[in-house]
């Protein structure tokens, strides 16, 4: 099964032996901001989708020697996050029936009659399919969070959440859920120890305050009584040293 690829390419493939056809997608897709590239025939569209990462593939179904269906079988072996859509003159329920068997989204016959309708399918192709493997990092994420819980594993790195170590295999919206559910579960579990451990050091931190602050008021009142009268001054900092005692307790108490 293919690896899950590290970014999601929204460039559109077209595939028909017709240039006229090649350069109508050109400039209708390209008016959307769509970066567009263009092949003749199978072969050419073969070499491209062996280098490049593509989000969808328009592909004439009579091309001539291989046709789009098989182009169809090919994307969705080795790029299976790129949306396919079938084009013919010449439409057929079998080779429909065909091409979304093996996986594509849209079927399109000629002559083209909305052009700014057709785009707009191509450019939803696209955000599906960009949608569905935004998905699957999000379930790669978690996998990884959810190993990390395993005592035998060690805590995942940046790098690893980066590139999830997973196939994109389909999941339901229930895995989804579960998946979310579980690393949220985890999450404020990790938070609560946290937070716990911050409220001991507090506390801690407290008594040893608590016993400075007495020991600090003694030693102002036993300045005063050493004093022989009273002193505007030590009687201030004793007030303030009680106020300040009386929040430590009261924070102790709690």
């Amino acid at each position: 099964m293919p690896s899950l690829p590290t970014s999601f390419s929204s460039t559109v493939l077209v595939v028909d032996d017709e240039p006229v056809v090649l350069e109508l997608f050109r400039r209708i897709l390209g008016s959307r901001d769509m970066e567009v590239r263009t092949a003749r025939n199978a072969e050419e569209a073969f070499a491209l989708i062996d280098r490049e990462e593509f989000g969808c593939v328009l592909a004439d179904k009579n091309l001539p020697g291989l046709d789009g269906i098989e182009i169809v079988r090919r994307i969705r072996q080795v790029q299976p996050y790129c949306a396919c859509i079938v084009m013919t003159a010449y439409a057929s329920t079998a080779s429909a029936v065909e091409a979304l068997r093996l996986g594509a989204v849209d079927y399109l016959e000629k002559p083209f009659d909305d052009l700014d309708r057709i785009a707009a399918r191509v450019d939803d192709a696209v955000k599906a399919m960009r949608d569905e493997y935004d998905r699957q990092v999000l379930l790669a994420k978690l996998r990884v969070v959810q190993g990390s819980e395993s005592p035998q594993n060690d805590a995942p790195d940046d790098e690893t959440l980066v590139e999830p170590p997973i196939g994109p295999e389909r999941t339901t919206p229930l895995e989804i859920v579960e998946a979310r559910e579980h690393h949220a579960t985890a999450e404020l579990r990790r938070r609560s120890l946290h937070l716990l451990s911050r409220l001991v050091a507090i506390k801690s931190a407290g008594r040893e305050v608590l016993l400075s602050g007495e020991a600090l008021l003694e030693d102002v009142r036993e300045l005063r009584r050493a004093g022989g009268g009273p002193s505007a001054e030590l009687e201030q900092i004793e007030r303030k040293l009680e106020e300040h005692l009386a929040l430590v307790r009261h924070a102790q108490s709690r």
